[in-house]
């Protein structure tokens, strides 16, 4: 017999689609007739989603200091913190080069990166149990999302 999903909280579930309305929002622009407009939805969009990856990262480096308070573990606080770190690079050269806002898409492989990392490790790091199936729902969405810039870029909005 197949096992029901763990119940979401209402709480955690409205807020993490709040959460996600802007990075959505902000791709939605970059798909603007108006070049400047496009530019300034993408622009927005990358700063967003390093915002993004940087509170999952310190969700998990809140995990990590609960999992071991005493002793955290050092290499999961600095690969906590790694695709928050990559996120802001990508974000500031999207900013200084808005030519390459299609590598904005990058960011999508960023919120995988760190889902899988939160999905395989959820139980040892003290994540309540429906943890994992929201990440799993918020980070399928952001993917998608993230692939409306490279769609902006095709469609030379920028």
């Amino acid at each position: 017999m197949i096992e029901p999903p763990p119940f979401l909280p209402r709480a955690a579930l409205r807020l993490g689609f709040l959460g996600l309305a802007p990075l959505a929002i902000a791709a939605l622009v970059s798909l603007s007739q108006h070049q400047d407009t496009a530019l300034l939805g993408a622009l927005a969009f990358s700063i967003y989603a390093a915002v993004l990856l940087s509170f999952l990262g310190g969700v998990r480096c809140g995990f990590e200091l609960m999992r071991a308070p005493q002793a955290p573990n050092g290499l999961r606080l600095i690969f906590s913190a790694i695709p928050a770190l990559v996120g802001w690079a990508l974000a500031l050269f999207i900013v200084l080069t808005p030519a390459a806002t299609g590598a904005a898409s990058v960011f999508a492989g960023l919120f995988a990166a760190q889902y899988a990392w939160d999905h395989r490790s959820a139980n040892d790091a003290g994540a309540p149990e429906w943890y994992p199936l929201l990440r799993r729902v918020l980070t399928g969405g952001a993917m998608i999302v993230c692939l409306l810039i490279p769609l902006a870029s095709a469609l030379q909005r920028f």
